[in-house]
């Protein structure tokens, strides 16, 4: 189990309106691109301008400005270099701090990105006062992975399940309202069957049964393990982790993932049928952490959809988010993702070297 850990860095800074060049940078290609794969960051065109005013916060920004960071850099040299620091913006929401290497950068000027407009978000207005806590590698022993849209490519195969089924019953399903009902556990035919058809719960019933007949022939023709899973899985077994597999599915697609050789890594394995409620219900985490005897803050909890995120803060568990499912950055970012990263590829990336 895990000891003390060292507390992180936190800044503080009030918030100014900046001189509109943020968003000249932000919607660079080659900045949009890197601030998605290093960072998991979709950014909101622009950047927030915060003021250090403090002469304590300024000798740890200058600190941290000592340190390596994580490089923007445009491949063409047209444009400037830029140094991030992925940050939990007011304990709310992660985004990153954007230092552009450039002369006569003012000294007491902090320039933030995230998945949403902060100004909206969390209500600001110039003056207020943001607290940046600046994220450290994570230190746990165990890691807990969603199933579906994290590890297997079935996003896809869910839509046309629901499509191919819908049609037998005269039912159009619209790709996003699918996706949406992924990402929020959410029934598919609830949004298309009105509450008032007086035999409801009947139809209901018929397509969740016709569905489930038509799931393997969908799943074996629209679904693989997304790339790189054994190379990922095999390497944090190696490094002395503990793995398990939280799903709010029945596990049929465990068959695909199972096919790499890759079994015998988990250590517990939880599928919808191992529960009474599923996410975002945390049973499903807290029955895995048991098995495996691992206290909730010394695991992760790698997911695609709100609900996973959702999951992860009831039980406790530090969410990951995964641009690979249902869900993206301001989604997850919204529900609370610790980080999120482009696919679970990147996740050592994440972790404290063991």
């Amino acid at each position: 189990m895990t000891t003390d850990k060292p507390q992180p860095l936190e800044l503080f800074g009030k918030v100014v309106t900046g001189l509109g060049q943020g968003a000249g940078f932000t919607d660079l290609e080659h900045a949009k691109k890197q601030f998605l794969d290093k960072l998991g960051i979709d950014a909101w065109p622009g950047t927030l301008n915060l003021k250090v005013e403090d002469a304590a916060v300024m000798a740890d920004w200058r600190s941290l400005k000592g340190n390596k960071g994580i490089d923007i850099i445009d491949p063409d040299g047209n444009h400037c270099k830029a140094r991030s620091y992925p940050i939990r913006i007011n304990n709310r929401i992660t985004g990153a701090i954007i230092f552009p290497e450039i002369a006569n950068y003012p000294a007491n000027q902090v320039e933030i990105i995230a998945p949403v407009s902060l100004r909206r978000y969390l209500v600001l207005n110039d003056g207020d006062q943001l607290k940046l806590t600046v994220i450290e590698p994570i230190e746990v022993s165990a890691i807990l992975f969603d199933l579906d849209g994290t590890l297997v490519d079935t996003v896809r195969a869910f839509y046309l399940l629901a499509k191919l089924t819908g049609e037998e019953f005269g039912l159009e399903m619209i790709e996003s309202r699918v996706y949406d009902t992924l990402n929020h556990g959410i029934s598919y035919w609830e949004h298309v069957l009105p509450s008032s058809m007086e035999d409801h719960q009947s139809m209901i019933d018929k397509l969740n049964d016709r569905a489930m007949q038509l799931w393997p022939g969908v799943l074996k023709d629209n679904a693989s393990v997304l790339p790189g899973v054994y190379e990922t899985l095999s390497k944090l077994k190696a490094a002395g982790y503990t793995l398990g597999i939280v799903t709010s599915s029945r596990g049929k697609s465990l068959e695909l993932l199972y096919q790499l050789g890759v079994a015998g890594l988990f250590d517990a394995v939880i599928t919808g049928t191992d529960v009474e409620k599923r996410k975002p219900d945390p049973e499903g985490l807290v029955k895995c952490l048991d098995i495996l005897d691992v206290a909730p803050n010394d695991a992760i909890y790698v997911g695609d959809s709100v609900i996973d995120m959702q999951a992860s803060h009831a039980a406790g568990v530090l969410p990951v988010g995964v641009l690979t499912g249902a869900g993206n950055s301001p989604t997850l970012g919204e529900a609370g993702a610790y980080r999120t990263i482009p696919s679970h590829e990147q996740l050592a990336d994440l972790l404290t070297t063991r």
